[in-house]
């Protein structure tokens, strides 16, 4: 049996490259963190990190996110 390699986000892809990626992580993203920008301009300038500082989402907040976003990409 082959162990599937773990997608990990990184806190510098752009918002844009995020979900394009993994679509499903747009309803999580405007559902449960209010990242409405998904559908702006923004999303496209914006990297994670800088759309989670703008949303007041920091440090382990943050960190707390992006597991939750790694663990629905990889179906954990």
């Amino acid at each position: 049996m082959k162990n599937k390699k773990k997608i990990k986000i990184d806190k510098d892809m752009g918002i844009n490259a995020l979900i394009e990626a993994y679509p499903v992580v747009v309803d999580i993203l405007q559902e449960e963190y209010e990242f409405h920008c998904v559908n702006c301009m923004f999303s496209e300038f914006d990297t994670l990190e800088n759309g989670a500082i703008l949303h007041g989402i920091e440090g382990e907040d943050f960190n707390d996110m992006v597991e939750h976003l790694e663990k629905v990409i990889n179906k954990e």
